[in-house]
């Protein structure tokens, strides 16, 4: 069986190749888009990935053609069903299916092994010890592979201990840490799941305005579910001379903001916790986006979630339009690899960091230079380095 993989700008160009190289036997197992130029994968041109196989004339296995032209179309079919359900925008993958991506496993890696000769390479040690501790920092696995293929390719070996190479890691990083300054004014609205400290940091970010910036700032509640959420808001607005509001309904909500419009540059509006996995707790909340029309939407993320956590509400949130994420609650975990996996994922950027409870002292405007500096830091000790 020989099997083949072109890059190219259209299909028809892959077709006659194909048509030169395996001839008219061939038969198309896959078709992707892919980048190529530009950073780490980050820009570049849009090609076509297209792999193409034909079983050979005479099998060394003793098999029969029409026998590998079976397996050859099973594969096939598997990685079109599969592809086809992906686009369905199936997000829960049921154990038939699994099943599935299993055989596919195994049958790209048979096939990879007719081709292949010799074993394969093991990583060098100093790029493994990378590897290492960009797992350990639970960075996606799509970001590590693209860093780890990139210095194996680029340098061969590195030194985790070089003290010059931690600042090429963070440069290697930043591509992939998108963050943005925003200016906060008009409807700011706060959204995130329970216990994330959406109110704690809407304090930090109103002191910010008003006592930094000589902003004029005004805030408004719509967390009735908590009793302390409420009590807690009006204490900080107490001692900052903030006005601060209470709201019970969208129509009672436009009345208020409509109000505090005409004397403030700024309001803050908090919201009640919502589990993402609530539907009418989320329908609720789109309802509440819906009616009073923010001008800045920030998902409140906490750093101690697991990141298969955190793509799970960065998908259910996506409902509310965030404009912007706020990583909460940095001084509570030993992982930032969400600095990275946030914006990969979503390509929502991250605009504020939390890393304390007090206010407004422990919250930083996120900027990828110095998270991507933060990362690779603990990317080298985690990977053992001095």
């Amino acid at each position: 069986m020989k099997i083949k993989r072109y890059i190219v700008k259209d299909l028809k160009e892959a077709m006659r190749k194909i048509k030169e190289d395996l001839g008219n036997d061939a038969i198309i197992l896959s078709t992707r888009r892919v980048r190529k130029g530009g950073f780490l994968g980050i820009g570049g041109k849009v090609f076509f990935e297209v792999t193409a196989v034909v079983e050979d004339k005479k099998t060394e296995d003793g098999r029969n053609s029409s026998g590998r032209r079976e397996d050859i179309y099973r594969l096939q079919e598997i990685l079109t069903r599969n592809r086809v359900m992906r686009s369905e925008g199936a997000s829960r993958v049921g154990s038939d299916v699994e099943k599935e991506i299993e055989k596919i496993k195994s049958m790209i890696h048979d096939i990879k092994s007719m081709v292949m000769t010799g074993k394969n390479v093991e990583l060098p040690p100093g790029i493994a010890a990378v590897e290492r501790g960009l797992k350990l920092q639970e960075v996606d696995e799509g970001v590590i592979s693209k860093i780890i293929e990139y210095l194996r390719v680029t340098f061969g070996e590195v030194d985790p201990k070089d003290p010059e190479f931690k600042s090429k890691l963070a440069e290697y990083l930043k591509p992939f840490i998108k963050t943005e300054e925003v200016d906060l004014k008009g409807r700011v609205v706060f959204v995130g799941p329970t216990g994330v400290g959406k109110t704690t940091t809407l304090a930090k970010l109103a002191a910010r305005l008003k006592m930094i910036q000589k902003r004029s700032v005004a805030v408004v509640t719509f967390d009735t579910y908590r009793i302390a959420a409420a009590d807690q808001l009006k204490t900080y607005a107490h001692i900052m001379d903030i006005p601060i509001r209470v709201v019970y309904t969208p129509q009672e909500a436009e009345m208020e903001l409509s109000a505090l419009a005409a004397n403030h540059d700024v309001i803050l509006m908090d919201t009640a916790g919502r589990s993402q996995k609530n539907e009418i707790q989320m329908g609720e909340l789109k309802a509440l986006i819906n009616s009073v029309n923010p001008d800045v939407v920030l998902l409140v993320i906490s750093m101690n979630y697991r990141y298969s956590d955190v793509r799970d509400i960065l998908d259910r949130f996506r409902e509310v339009n965030p404009t912007h994420v706020v990583l909460s609650k940095m001084d509570e975990t030993n992982s930032y690899g969400l600095f990275v996996n946030v914006p990969y994922y979503s390509d929502i950027p991250v605009v504020f960091v939390t890393n304390g409870q007090r206010v407004p002292e422990d919250i930083f405007v996120a900027n990828s230079v110095e998270l991507a500096d933060i990362l690779a830091r603990e990317v080298l000790e985690y990977a053992g380095a001095s």
